[in-house]
């Protein structure tokens, strides 16, 4: 289990599919992970997670974010993990509306990194995230990320094209900043 100062970190277990099914379903939650009209059966959900269980930590991994009395707020999770080059993307969802805007996913982007640099021993995180993020983009700023480019027009959702906004940290930038 990774820990922070508000949070923990643990493995998605089956028995968190109904609440990341609820998520997955909310068209508000879904707007800010840029498929806010993605819906999705409770079956689809599972048969993901079963692939999911194929390739677990090789390559990717789940973590469900819990609140300090243990309850699920959200997720997040790193993929595309290459070894050779010390890197992985990350992404991070907050499913229960009332912790939005609490410093929630600060703490858990926080104790994510700290995993994923000083236990993993990556070199490099980066992540992409809606130009229309205010919010997540103020978390991802505090967290250390520095923004590196930009795509521009590659999200189209409600009838709209937005960008996404390229963010990454080294290591040594996240160690220097948790001094």
């Amino acid at each position: 289990m990774i820990v922070g100062k508000k949070v923990r970190l643990r493995a998605l277990e089956k028995s968190d599919l109904a609440k990341l099914w609820e998520w997955l379903n909310d068209e508000e939650v879904m707007w800010f992970w840029a498929e806010p009209c993605s819906t999705q059966s409770l079956a689809e959900v599972e048969q993901w997670f079963a692939k999911l269980q194929e390739t677990a930590g090789r390559f990717s991994k789940q973590f469900i974010i819990e609140n300090e009395e243990g309850a699920p707020i959200g997720r997040i999770h790193y993929e595309y993990l290459e070894t050779k080059h010390q890197r992985t993307e990350v992404g991070m969802q907050i499913g229960e509306k009332e912790y939005w805007g609490r410093g929630y996913g600060t703490d858990a982007m926080i104790a994510f990194l700290d995993y994923l640099f000083n236990e993993l021993g990556l070199h490099r995180v980066y992540l992409r995230v809606e130009s229309y993020n205010p919010r997540a983009l103020k978390c991802y700023q505090k967290c250390g990320f520095t923004q590196e480019g930009i795509l521009r027009h590659h999200v189209f959702t409600r009838g709209e094209y937005h960008d996404d906004l390229m963010m990454g940290i080294l290591c040594n930038e996240f160690n220097q900043r948790q001094k």
